[in-house]
């Protein structure tokens, strides 16, 4: 028996002891629970995306890259192979690509290699129940699975919510939207399923050595968080959700053939006939049914983050919103997580090539494997060491990813800017049409040349002709001026700024007076007009985020004329473009009165375009429209932003 000192110093001696091991410890705790997550690794790094049940193509692509031999077992080494998700639905052999993974997951560690499983958005649909794009092979891959007491059990279920009519037409109306194999691929996707159970333990992002992996991209509402988070976040989600429809099942409450969409319709439907016949159970708790709390669940379990199109899953914005926006959240996320660049999948590229945007912050590698369907091209993206390039299936070269071209003229007309310049200003006029009154008094013009129509706004009115040559600058005279050329003038700092949001505007002399002719967005509508017919918002990029390079161009040209019917939305996607800047370019320092106190964010990207203005390329692209006043109240202006505007760090 120790004395009472010894016993004291041993106490002492122990917690020292556990101080010390708590403080080497924990840090390795919190490395543990990141690590996988967060892989360093000298091996080569091999990467897809949306395989989307292209078998054999997928096949073809991992023997060409060495990651599986003629046997399909794993060839690849130490490599670390990366799907970025969506192997599944709208092709026929889901089942195939699904269990070719799993077996390579297995056998990878074997050669010191791993293979990596992001979740994709249609991973999350087939397991929740969402089955719009499986196809009638992959309910098939399953049929031999599932019994025919299983299915009659099923067709009496749905039997009994449809009045019972037991006849030819319900009984065919049932083997079309349950095929056979339905229930074994529910229970297969299911919690306690074999691909469930799998595809729960997948990560939603990964990151490996300087570059993050994620299926659709990040948006502001995650770009905060840590890789950790983002996963344990969605993962718990998922859970969650899939919980609540196993209670409610075992509850006998949810019919197993109901999808996601109609189970929260169809238990509100069940709880509203409760309700109607003993009213008594709204107002007392006590007498509702157990399953009304998870019904309560449910409905919230689908609102969160992992559903979300501002989800990881789900998010299009990184790869097809504005860079100078975008770039903003890119810039925050890769400089929270320690990386370099984000590689995505989700949205499928134009010409089925390998893209790589915003300086190479964003690679998109969605090139439409599923030939059948994208008509794409199978392609893996390489990272071996300090080396990245793209291998297309088919190819031997090793290239580099396409540099995303952006233009706005070519979008809207097919024509690149110079082509489009050169078509307003000589092609045929056809037609004439006076569109407005005040002082501008605009026209539309028709213009033809060839096959080729297209149509433009005129605008004659100069309040100080020749304004731009005269030595001087009188403030009290020009300081209000109202300028046709101020519209070339705002197409030309939007082209060296590259933003892409001004359409081609250009000088041209019409019954004998010079104006500008400006290019005439026929699929648009403009924001006072969207308010007034209720036409609802329905693009990818977020209004309040195209918005903020809004404040940053008004204040850099002082536009104090921007209101609701010069900002147009392009109707297929909603992207925002300006017109209108005949009462723009004052010589003011400060912002424009309803900018005074909008918050301004500035990506690095954007930043660095920004910076790149110089009274030189000013000088030589304005001087035409602009006094040197003018030019270098830009430069000032340009500088206010870059001071107070609110940067990525």
């Amino acid at each position: 028996i120790l004395s009472g000192n010894k016993m004291l110093r041993y106490i002492k001696s122990a917690f020292l002891l556990f101080f010390i091991f708590t403080l080497i410890l924990f840090p390795l705790r919190i490395s543990a629970a990141e690590r996988p997550y967060d892989i360093k690794t000298n091996a080569k790094v091999v990467v897809f995306g949306d395989v989307h049940g292209a078998y054999d193509e997928l096949v073809s692509l991992l023997t060409e890259t060495g990651m599986i031999d003629s046997s399909l077992n794993w060839a690849g080494g130490e490599s670390h192979l990366v799907s970025l998700g969506d192997l599944i639905d709208r092709g026929p052999r889901s089942r195939d690509v699904l269990e070719l993974m799993i077996k390579l997951q297995e056998q990878a560690p074997q050669s010191g290699g791993e293979v990596h499983v992001l979740l994709g958005n249609h991973e999350l649909m087939d397991m929740t129940g969402d089955r719009r794009y499986v196809t009638q092979s992959d309910y098939a891959a399953f049929a031999r699975d599932e019994t025919d007491t299983e299915r009659d059990s099923l067709r009496l279920e749905y039997l009994t919510d449809n009045n019972n009519e037991d006849d030819t037409n319900i009984n065919n109306e049932f083997n079309k939207l349950y095929p056979p194999g339905f229930i074994a691929f529910d229970k297969a996707f299911g919690l306690e399923g074999y691909i469930g159970k799998w595809l729960l333990s997948q990560p939603v992002i990964l990151k490996i050595n300087n570059t993050v992996f994620v299926h659709g991209g990040i948006s502001s509402e995650i770009a905060k968080k840590s890789l950790r988070e983002i996963n344990e976040e969605g993962k718990t989600e998922l859970r969650t959700y899939l919980k609540t429809v196993e209670r409610l099942r075992n509850a006998d409450v949810l019919p197993e053939y109901l999808g996601y969409f109609d189970r929260v319709p169809y238990l509100n439907k069940k709880a509203k006939t409760l309700i109607d016949a003993d009213p008594e159970i709204k107002r007392n708790s006590k007498k509702r049914p157990a399953w009304f709390d998870d019904l309560i669940a449910l409905y919230e379990a689908q609102k969160a983050g992992i559903f979300s199109s501002e989800g990881p899953l789900w998010y299009r914005g990184t790869s097809m919103c504005h860079i100078y926006s975008e770039s903003f959240n890119t810039e925050r996320f890769l400089k929270n997580v320690n990386a370099e660049r984000l590689v995505i999948g989700h949205t499928p590229t134009r010409n089925h090539q390998v893209i790589e945007r915003m300086e190479g912050l964003v690679i998109r590698l969605d090139t439409g494997m599923l030939e059948s369907y994208y008509k794409g091209h199978p392609s893996a993206l390489i990272l071996d060491k300090e080396d990245l390039y793209v291998h297309y299936a088919g190819s031997p070269k090793k290239v580099k990813p396409t540099r995303e071209q952006r233009s706005l003229s070519r979008k809207l007309s097919g024509m690149t800017d110079s082509e489009l310049e050169n078509f307003l200003s000589t092609a045929e006029i056809t037609e004439i049409k006076r569109i407005g009154t005040g002082i501008t008094k605009p026209m539309k013009i028709t213009l033809k040349q060839g096959e080729r129509v297209i149509y433009a706004v005129f605008k004659t009115f100069d309040s100080n002709p020749g304004m731009q040559n005269r030595k001087g600058y009188n403030k009290r005279r020009d300081k209000d001026a109202d300028r046709y050329v101020y519209d070339v003038a705002a197409y030309r700092l939007d082209r060296l700024l590259d933003l892409q949001m001004v359409p081609v505007a250009v000088l041209r002399e019409i019954n004998g007076r010079e104006g500008v002719l400006q290019y005439w967005v026929e699929n648009s509508i403009n924001e006072r007009d969207r308010l007034e017919e209720g036409v609802a918002f329905e693009g990818y990029c977020k209004q309040k985020e195209q918005y903020r390079l809004r404040y940053i161009f008004d204040i850099l040209i002082y536009n104090e004329d921007r209101n609701l019917t010069n900002i147009l939305w392009c109707k297929d996607d909603f992207m925002m473009m300006f017109i209108d800047h005949s009462r723009a370019f004052r010589i003011a320092e400060g912002r424009p009165r309803q900018y005074r106190d909008v918050p301004l964010s500035v990506s690095d990207l954007f930043r660095k375009k920004l910076q790149g203005l110089n009274s030189e390329n000013l000088t030589n692209a304005l001087s035409p429209y602009l006094h040197p006043r003018q030019i270098s109240a830009i430069l000032k202006r340009r500088d206010l932003i870059l001071r107070e505007g609110r940067s990525t760090d």
